[in-house]
């Protein structure tokens, strides 16, 4: 959960300090932006997937381990379809998070690969109104896949007990 009480700026700007060097020195990897993204979406998966995972009843693996499960069909036969619908949200939670992570992202983006809110920034930073009606297209895109993201994780949330 620290993640959720450190700065995405913070964030951004560790990355840059520590992954400097080999044997991590990712400054100029692809890889940069969505490890700080999923950094920053890490404390929003534990809070949707801990509470489920710890409501698993142990009784159930047990008796499917007796039967003579391997963990691996346990895991699949038992867990996976209790938590299937958590880890749809806790995925639909990340998801809309990097979709508007700016702070992170302001350090790490390589000019010519840049996410959407770092799109609006540079665009919104420009004088003129074609670059003021160009940001406002790329936010109307942002919140249309912000919303239909909310809409997807509504629509997988687990509902009442006895609710599917």
């Amino acid at each position: 959960m620290l993640p959720l009480g450190t700065s995405a700026v913070t964030i951004g700007f560790g990355f840059l300090i520590a992954l400097d060097q080999p044997p991590l020195d990712l400054r100029t990897s692809v890889l940069l932006v969505p490890l700080a993204h999923a950094l920053v979406a890490i404390p929003f998966v534990v809070r949707t997937m801990v509470p489920v995972l710890r409501s698993l009843d142990p009784r159930l693996r047990e008796a499917a381990a007796v039967m003579g499960a391997s963990p691996s069909r346990v895991w699949r036969e038992v867990d996976l379809p209790i938590v299937a619908r958590a880890m749809l949200v806790a995925a639909g939670f990340a998801f809309a998070v990097s979709l508007g992570e700016f702070g992170a992202t302001a350090f790490i983006a390589r000019p010519d690969h840049p996410t959407l809110p770092v799109v609006i920034f540079r665009l919104l930073g420009q004088p003129g109104a074609l670059s003021f009606g160009q940001a406002m297209a790329a936010s109307t895109v942002l919140m249309a896949l912000t919303a239909t993201s909310v809409l997807v994780i509504e629509r997988f949330r687990i509902g009442e007990v006895g609710e599917f």
